[in-house]
């Protein structure tokens, strides 16, 4: 799920074809498409002007960022890491919910 300002998104990822199957004689109301993973890297280079996060673009329309930093101020020994999800395959099943505020 995803909220912005007006809307909330549902994605679903169906990756083993098992999510909203039908039970007994009740079919689903939505059909979610199987979403084909990611089988290989096309490239990996930094965020344009950016020494920290990192872009990997893979097939399939896969593509994720990633940076490293620590979460401190102070100067330590521990990183972490932020992993973001920029591109989604196209089958994907969205369902955008847009929010009034009466």
């Amino acid at each position: 799920m995803i909220k912005s300002k007006n809307t909330v998104e549902i994605q679903a990822y169906n990756i083993n074809g098992t999510l909203n199957l039908p039970f007994d004689k009740i079919e689903p109301k939505y059909k979610t498409p199987k979403v084909p993973l990611p089988t290989e890297i096309i490239d990996i280079s930094f965020k344009k002007n950016s020494n920290t996060t990192v872009i990997i673009t893979m097939n399939n329309d896969w593509t994720l960022s990633f940076r490293i930093h620590n979460a401190s101020s102070r100067i330590e020994s521990s990183l972490k890491f932020d992993i973001n999800l920029l591109k989604s395959p196209k089958k994907l099943f969205k369902n955008t919910l847009h929010i009034s505020k009466d």
